[in-house]
């Protein structure tokens, strides 16, 4: 049997219920993104999601509460204090929780508050309180922080956070200035004081090898992830990555595919997101967008602008448009899925 007899027959396999191996995670990294074994990966991976996740998928909103030139001066950052051109910012509090009202119109379930790597954590943690206590139960706070404490992971749970992103990312300690095992010991600590743990794959470049996507997927593979997923790293004009490109499409979905596969027997897992929002990732595995703005008012549509005055989001750096909510239900009932995952 040559080897692309065994890709095939592999996710028969795991069709079927199968897990993948690291090992074999790696040769499914190396197909070719367009070739007929990615699109069956692709399907596999499809078929696999609906089935786990009944069908349903998850919106959950994002929004850069504080901006300024950041002292972390990853290689890969918009905000990275050698070549930003960003002014420090910080959104007020009636701000932030209009913007949440605009999610909780447009379906999401929650909202991930994201600052700088080094923040006023006082701020935060009072903010998010005071947000909580304004905003439906049973929508989420969540946090995309830098590293903290415990103690400051368990005051921002008491404060009704429910769970924080956070990742050891691609390449961590070279194109960034965290130590890998900084980011991890974060991570402990999330799961330790019982808050929800969200990760991905990422920052996602041509550059990555199968070898360094599979050891990064495998973090939230060995450790208790509530969400898995890819993200593509967009290419910041004057950044030292810049001149490395972005993935296509189809390499992030094939990613997203193995993340899903990798993941089908996490049983605390609610769903496998993709960054940036596209149909083709919802067709590959993926079931969770980020949109980057709440429901688009009336006026919002006529004047075709959803840019936000202040704050941020990919949209930033991606010099576009936010992706609004109206766009995410778009795009997740043209993929067929039929509602929206409860916690």
């Amino acid at each position: 049997m040559n080897k692309l007899n065994e890709i095939h027959e592999l996710l028969k396999d795991v069709e079927s219920g199968r897990l993948i191996t690291r090992k074999e995670s790696v040769e499914l990294l190396k197909l070719p993104e367009n070739s007929i074994e990615a699109a069956h990966l692709c399907s596999v991976a499809n078929i696999v999601t609906r089935k786990r996740f009944n069908n349903k998928a998850l919106m959950l909103g994002q929004i850069g509460i504080d901006m300024e030139p950041c002292d972390g001066d990853c290689a890969f950052c918009f905000f990275a204090k050698s070549f930003t051109k960003i002014k420090p910012s910080m959104l007020e509090f009636d701000e932030i929780k209009s913007r949440c009202d605009g999610f909780i119109a447009g379906g999401a379930a929650g909202v991930f508050l994201m600052t700088m790597h080094r923040f006023g954590f006082d701020w935060f943690r009072d903010m998010c309180h005071s947000l909580k206590q304004s905003l439906p139960k049973d929508f989420m706070i969540l946090a995309n922080v830098g590293d903290i404490s415990i103690e400051q992971i368990k005051e921002l749970k008491e404060a009704g956070v429910s769970g924080a992103y956070h990742v050891c990312r691609l390449k961590e300690g070279i194109d960034s200035c965290m130590k890998p095992s900084g980011r991890i010991k974060t991570i402990e600590k999330i799961i330790e004081a019982g808050m929800d743990w969200y990760t991905q794959c990422e920052p996602i470049g041509p550059e990555h090898t199968p070898e360094e996507l599979a050891d990064q997927i495998w973090l939230g593979v060995d450790m208790p992830c509530v969400q898995h997923g890819a993200q593509q790293r967009f290419p910041v004009p004057g950044s030292p990555l810049y001149s490395k490109g972005i993935i296509s499409l189809a390499r992030l979905s094939q990613i997203v595919a193995v993340i899903a596969l990798a993941t089908q027997n996490n049983k605390n897992q609610k769903s496998v997101s993709v960054n940036v929002s596209n149909v083709v990732a919802l067709l590959s595995g993926a079931n969770a967008f980020f949109p980057e703005a709440g429901e688009p008012l009336k006026e919002e549509y006529q004047e075709n602008s959803h840019e936000a005055a202040d704050g941020f989001t990919t949209a930033l750096w991606r010099q576009s448009n936010e992706i609004t909510t109206a766009d995410c239900r778009y795009m997740i009932e043209s993929a067929g899925f039929s509602g929206y995952v409860k916690y």
